[in-house]
């Protein structure tokens, strides 16, 4: 709009002629500008209103300045005396403050005459990751996406009977995507993520993210999902309304739940031998023992002297030497004898 005004407070050129080229964008912009921003707060009788909308038109409601609107209760009857009323400022900027309208949903009615106006709703917003590949939505039990699958969105919200409004095709909604280090994602592929028209309740957005793609890190991921239209989701931020609460789940490779075993230590058991029982023994209980290598000693120190022969003793070799002596001399005298 700033630049709407902005064409609008143009002057003459110096030569005193008009810009017809920016007369010629302005109107274009016009064209493309008032029936989307129209459609989307224009509020036709017996119509959808949500909690934290601003800028509404209810002039079709047969509303004016000063009007009352009156809320009977839930299950109230209009021949009771309302349960909550609000008087009409400006029937072409009404505002659906929560503090006023929090928790008062159902029909409310034009007093006096008591015919229905609108109808009010807590708006509702939810959105979930789905697997197409593998055929599973993410959950608590199922936190990942393997990487190279193919994933997408589903949404579930009753913001969809926008679509009920005078020439809108629907809420338009913005899915956030952020991914590992601080990365965030406004369109994947060739698919927007920003001004998703959702007319009817689950939307889909189908298998639009290629997960196997370079440019989508393996780690941690979160989305989230928000309708931005006449500035709900600025009035009223509670999670689940005009801003789905946020998901968490984890793109890559192996299953988070799947960890590594540490292997058991292997214990040596040793080897048990029976002990025999000598013969004429009483028998007796076996005693086990276990057999251990005996280690070989090298037994280290001074080596002992050779053991020396034995000397014959003195005496036994004189006596002999005698004899042998006696001996000789008595062959002497016998050969001294003979002829």
């Amino acid at each position: 709009m700033r630049r709407v005004c902005a064409l609008l407070s143009m002057k003459r050129s110096n030569e005193g002629h008009y810009n017809y080229k920016a007369i010629l964008a302005l109107a274009v912009l016009l064209i493309l500008v008032a029936p989307f921003s129209a459609a989307e707060n224009t509020i036709p009788q017996g119509g959808t209103v949500f909690v934290g909308e601003e800028d509404l038109d209810i002039t079709l409601t047969g509303a004016t300045a000063g009007s009352s609107l009156a809320w009977y209760g839930t299950g109230g009857q209009v021949s009771h005396a309302p349960a909550a009323q609000v008087t009409v400022g400006d029937p072409s900027a009404f505002y659906v403050s929560p503090i006023t309208f929090g928790g008062k949903t159902g029909p409310w009615f034009l007093l006096p005459e008591n015919t229905v106006a609108f109808y009010l709703e807590e708006p509702s917003l939810g959105i979930r990751v789905v697997d197409y590949s593998s055929g599973f939505v993410v959950s608590p039990s199922a936190t990942w996406i393997p990487k190279g699958d193919t994933a997408g969105f589903r949404v579930d919200t009753n913001l969809w009977v926008m679509a009920n409004r005078p020439g809108t095709a629907g809420a338009p909604l913005s899915i956030r995507l952020n991914g590992p280090d601080s990365l965030t994602f406004s369109s994947l592929g060739g698919y927007s993520l920003e001004g998703v028209v959702v007319s009817s309740s689950p939307f889909e957005t189908g298998p639009v993210w290629a997960t196997g793609s370079a440019e989508y890190p393996i780690g941690e991921y979160s989305v989230y999902v928000r309708c931005d239209a006449n500035d709900m989701s600025d009035n009223y931020p509670a999670a689940g309304k005009a801003i789905s609460e946020k998901v968490t789940f984890l793109v890559q490779r192996v299953n988070p739940l799947i960890t590594g075993t540490t292997p058991l230590p292997v214990t040596s058991v040793p080897t048990a031998t029976r002990t025999p029982t000598p013969a004429g023994s009483p028998p007796a209980s076996p005693i086990e023992t276990a057999t251990t290598a005996t280690p070989t000693v090298q037994e280290t120190g001074t080596p002992l002297p050779p053991t020396p022969t034995p000397t014959p003793a003195p005496g036994f070799l004189g006596f002999a030497a005698v004899l042998a002596f006696l001996a000789a001399l008595a062959l002497l005298v016998r050969k001294g004898r003979m002829p």
